[in-house]
């Protein structure tokens, strides 16, 4: 049942403001994402006495939405609740949360039928926050972003692990316009595939690329951080997780699993008062040293530790440890054990360990001692390649590359790949590239990229050259579809971050703009037909990318906004 309370009643509060009036929009209201209406008070509530519930008009969209914040307090435990009730048949809907700091939930899916009454029709779902601060509630569309037409009354959150009483609430005070949320779907409807390092809607759990960390080959997912951008934070941290490439043993039941050069090995010796350790004599003169073999990752920070003992009265008088032309560190000690531990940047997969004679490479004699205990190789940072760039519509266009050598990074050498500081991913022109399947035929069509070109190459394109999309930088920017060139009257230049918007209408007028720079029109017929992102053919393209946009259908009364949307995200132009 329910009662008419304004703001409390038998020591239980409802924490929204409006209950009954989803259509009051504003700072503290109710704000609309992708709503094609909200109208007030069109059908009786469920007691069916007043005409006093409003009917909700939901976008083709699963982002289509109306939202209110509120303060919640962490540990506690709230039921959310609404009645709902079809205009026609049945009608799924959602009712979820998002605390702003990354997490959400909610109810996946309930389905309102085409009546209600005090005792049926009411939908709740319960959650126990996980932190202090703003939540933002939302009445939201099904997952399967069909339009639909539900009528919904009396939204509710009150503490407690079942929906109280309902308690009827008011809004105190003028309201002022709603800030517009920067995630580009919830403000626009009808995207066919969304992929970007920024998230594309506020309470949605997913991720924007599949990572791969070079020093061990382990892949993890990564998604968003508080403020909708690529959650680098954990990115680096999973990347440059310290991996071990190597550690010795070289007791009874080790081996020796260092590579002789011009010498001999032999493990569990004695010396110096330590047992356990290796051994390398030399055989032969000039460069002679035992090496720990294809087992570093160039160009990565790498901890080389290590416990050495040069007996004296010989030629050798120190250790030196090299990569390919770069030496590491020298160990000078001689008569007793000393450690080396340092941090390098290896030039090679190798390590070296030459027996040095006053800093020569080249021995003059034979029968010279080396004693090697207890080495660790850590490698401290990676790389890390996308291996997949995730489809956030949930329409599946996900693209991926298997192949290691084909993979774009998006942390190089440790460090996050930028551009205008925020995430990028940086294709290298040989052979980085991702595959796509399920965008095809497409016509009309919309396009945006934001991009920096490093040279000329092609951003995107097909295997094919006949209905097809080939988005390339040359002396000025060209497309081709129906195996025909299409150039475009716009200013282009390499190193320069863009925003590239290209459509086509069913007339067959291409436009193509860059950093809100119209070209002139080119009427050219083809449909868009998408099999690479950063390729196009044998071509490669050589740049940073941070967004593509793309939709089967004409967006040119939308571009303003879009434009808008996508700037104000990454700053690209004035």
């Amino acid at each position: 049942m329910y009662r008419y309370v304004m703001g409390s009643g038998g020591g239980v509060s409802n924490l929204l403001l409006g209950s009954e009036e989803l259509g009051s929009t504003g700072v503290g209201r109710w704000n609309q994402d992708l709503m094609n209406a909200v109208n007030s008070d069109q059908v009786n509530n469920p007691e069916g006495t007043e005409q006093t519930a409003d009917q909700l008009d939901f976008q083709a969209s699963k982002s289509a939405k109306i939202r209110q914040d509120v303060t919640l307090v962490a540990g506690t435990e709230y039921t959310f609740s609404v009645w709902a009730r079809a205009a026609s048949g049945t009608q799924p809907f959602r009712l979820r949360y998002y605390d702003n700091v990354g997490g959400s939930g909610g109810a996946s899916a309930f389905t309102a039928s085409a009546t209600w009454s005090p005792t049926t029709g009411r939908y709740s779902f319960t959650f126990t926050a996980a932190n202090s601060g703003t939540f933002t509630m939302m009445i939201q569309n099904a997952a399967d972003a069909v339009s639909r037409r539900i009528y919904f009354w009396g939204a509710m959150l009150n503490v407690g692990a079942t929906a109280a009483d309902y308690i009827k609430t008011t809004f105190i005070g003028p309201s002022s316009p709603a800030t517009p949320l920067m995630e580009f779907g919830d403000n626009f409807a009808g995207v066919t595939a969304y992929y970007s390092l920024r998230r594309f809607t506020i309470g949605e759990d997913t991720n924007a690329i599949r990572v791969r960390r070079s020093s061990d080959d382990t892949e993890q997912d990564i998604g968003f951080d508080a403020n909708g951008d690529l959650d680098t934070t954990a990115l680096t941290t999973f990347v440059n997780a310290s991996y071990t490439n190597y550690q010795s043993d070289f007791s009874s039941t080790g081996q020796d699993d260092l590579e002789e050069t011009n010498g001999t090995g032999a493990i569990d010796q004695s010396v110096g008062g330590v047992d356990e350790a290796y051994l390398f004599t030399n055989t032969a003169t000039g460069s002679c040293y035992p090496q720990v073999r294809n087992l570093l990752d160039v160009g990565q920070t790498t901890r080389i530790q290590l416990d050495y003992y040069i007996p004296s009265g010989q030629d050798c008088d120190m250790v030196i440890l090299r990569g390919g032309s770069v030496e590491y560190t020298r160990g000078t000690t001689v008569g007793s054990w000393a450690s080396i531990d340092i941090t390098a940047t290896v030039d090679r997969d190798d390590l070296f360990l030459f027996l040095g004679d006053g800093g020569s490479l080249s021995l003059g004699s034979t029968g010279n001692e080396l004693y090697l205990k207890n080495i660790v190789i850590t490698q401290t940072t990676a790389d890390g390649a996308v291996t997949t760039f995730y489809d956030q519509t949930g329409n599946g266009n996900n693209a991926t590359n298997s192949t290691e050598s084909e993979q774009p990074l998006v942390v190089s050498g440790g460090t996050l790949v930028e551009e205008n500081s925020k995430a990028a991913i940086d294709y290298d022109g040989t052979d980085d590239h991702f595959d796509v399947s399920g965008i095809s035929a497409f016509d009309p069509f919309y396009v945006s990229l934001v991009a920096k070109f490093d040279t000329t190459g092609h951003a995107l394109g097909t295997t094919l050259n006949t209905d097809t999309l080939r988005l390339r930088l040359d002396t000025q920017f060209r497309t081709k579809i129906a195996n025909s060139d299409v150039d475009f009257t716009v200013a282009s230049t390499t190193g320069v971050h863009s925003l590239i918007t290209w459509r086509k209408d069913a007339a067959n007028n291409n436009d193509l703009a860059v950093n809100g720079v119209d070209s002139t029109t080119v009427v050219q017929s083809g449909n868009l037909d998408l099999d690479f992102i950063g390729r196009s053919s044998s071509n490669y393209f050589n740049g940073k990318m941070q967004e593509l946009i793309i939709f089967n259908s004409d967006q040119g009364s939308n571009r303003t906004g879009m434009e808008t949307n996508i700037n104000d995200h990454f700053d690209i132009y004035s």
